[in-house]
């Protein structure tokens, strides 16, 4: 007769085979036992990494990098592994590889690699979720911060955070750029990639946030809080990499600059603006971020007070014109308001080359028949700036312009007006080398010396701005003439 299976076990308990465990363990020695037990289980599965090779499987390591967060990474230091407050591996001495030269490599001292729980009982299982760098000090050259943006935009599996991190931008001339206090989260979930950020920059906090929605619009802010500036850009969701379509929005010193924009490297602007309350504009050309970077704009002004504008913009105060800006600039005045009146169709392209600005084909129409004919060169990237003019101005009715500026007595039906020289910017003096009326000298050695004191004292005193000043010439022409 067969027992069963169930009856068997009680029968050699009754018959002491087995020692009853309720004699010998009360519940609370069971629990403790049964945690201790856990505890051990515990330790063993999370510090078991500890004894992992990591130094001889660095390739492991790096290809699982490439493989969740889109870096190509070399591993020069010493690889370890910490259980607390969660799996990690302590990762020193890595180099981030933006391209095939030296300066595309970015250094960080010390990187911190988080992986999941379920995953850590072989070294090649290793399933990484978020690369961690506090405190580091990371220096980028800016010729790549074109593969820095690129990768920004990769959907990854894993997630970077940076937390009280140093970012440097250094080209090759030691030019240096710091953002202190840079913290950053970059993640990817549920077809939203999200990028958010705060930092220092000059002691002034920027917050950036960028998200994107997959097969949606992308949208991108960047907030200066405490000089209330910001800007937005929108990119339509056919924008790609490869061709960014989209619009711009920039909210800086109390003006607005709205882009529409096309391209990649080369970008197409059309139906644009710059308004402020000191002009009205309408922007159309291209700009191009290849290096170096460079322009073509066509601007049509439809009102604009010169006086304000130069006043505001500190060119003329600081002498000083980033060597960066290169480009050039067609600019159309419809109309410009004075005190002698309506100034109508002035014309004049910008040249801006290496820290200098040439000013060239200046012609405005200005009242009672006449052309003013003008070139500017501001040539500021010396130790000495100083601005070279020429200037013609032709008048049909030079009687009642000449009035406008509080000369009465001039009786000629047309005349023309040519002068040439030099403006020393720091010292703010004038030196007429070419004075002349209908291609006569008006005036002796001695005498322009006197006209070249009254310009420094009338116009020029408080800056170069003040030869924007039709009211400083009208109280120079009143002394000289």
């Amino acid at each position: 007769m067969k027992v069963p299976p169930l009856n068997l076990i009680k029968q050699l308990l009754k018959k002491k085979v087995f020692f009853y465990p309720q004699k010998y363990l009360s519940k609370k020695k069971f629990f403790i036992g049964l945690f201790l037990i856990l505890l051990l289980a515990f330790f063993t599965y999370f510090l078991k990494p500890t004894y992992y090779d990591y130094n001889n499987n660095k390739d492991i390591i790096q290809n699982k990098i490439k493989d969740k967060f889109k870096l190509q990474t070399i591993i020069d230091g010493d690889v370890s592994y910490s259980a607390f407050p969660s799996p990690a591996l302590i990762v020193n001495n890595v180099k981030i590889d933006f391209g095939n030269i030296n300066s595309s490599k970015i250094i960080i001292k010390k990187m911190i690699i988080k992986t999941a729980y379920n995953k850590i009982s072989k070294i090649n299982e290793l399933d990484f979720k978020k690369i961690i760098l506090i405190d580091q000090s990371i220096k980028i050259n800016p010729s790549n911060l074109k593969q820095v943006f690129n990768f920004l935009t990769l959907h990854k599996e894993g997630q970077i955070t940076l937390k009280n991190t140093k970012v440097i931008f250094e080209d090759t001339q030691k030019n240096k750029i710091n953002f202190d206090k840079v913290n950053l989260t970059d993640k990817f979930k549920n077809n939203k990639h999200k990028i958010t950020s705060h930092l220092y920059f000059s002691n002034n906090q920027i917050k950036i946030k960028f998200e994107n929605f997959i097969g949606s619009e992308k949208l991108l802010k960047i907030n200066i809080p405490n000089l209330n500036q910001n800007l937005e850009v929108n990119f339509n969701k056919e924008s790609t990499l490869k061709n960014l379509v989209g619009q711009l929005k920039l909210n800086i010193f109390d003006s607005i600059l709205l882009l529409n924009f096309e391209g990649k490297d080369n970008f197409n602007i059309s139906k644009s603006y710059l308004r402020n309350k000191f002009l009205n504009s309408k922007i159309d050309g291209q700009i191009s971020f290849k290096d170096p970077f460079t322009f073509s704009i066509d601007m049509g002004v439809n009102q604009i007070n010169i006086k304000k504008l130069f006043k505001s913009y500190p060119l003329f105060q600081t002498g000083k014109i980033s060597k960066k800006i290169n480009g050039k600039l067609n600019v159309n005045i419809k109309t410009i308001e004075t005190f002698i009146g309506k100034i109508n169709d002035t014309n004049m392209q910008l040249n801006f080359q290496n820290g200098d600005l040439k000013i060239n084909n200046i012609k405005s129409q200005l009242p009672f028949s006449s052309i003013l004919d003008s070139n500017i060169i501001l040539l500021l990237n010396n130790k000495k700036p100083k601005i070279e003019y020429d200037l013609k101005l032709s008048s049909k009715n030079p009687e009642k312009l000449l009035r406008k500026f509080g000369i009465y007595d001039f009786n000629r039906k047309q005349a023309t007006w040519y002068i040439k020289g030099i403006i020393d910017v720091k010292s703010k003096k004038i030196k007429f080398t070419k004075l002349l009326m209908d291609q006569t000298q008006i005036k002796t050695k001695s005498e322009i010396k006197i006209i070249e004191d009254a310009f420094n004292q009338n116009v020029i005193n408080e800056g170069i701005s003040g030869i924007f000043d039709l009211f400083k010439f009208k109280k120079f022409l009143k002394e000289v003439y």
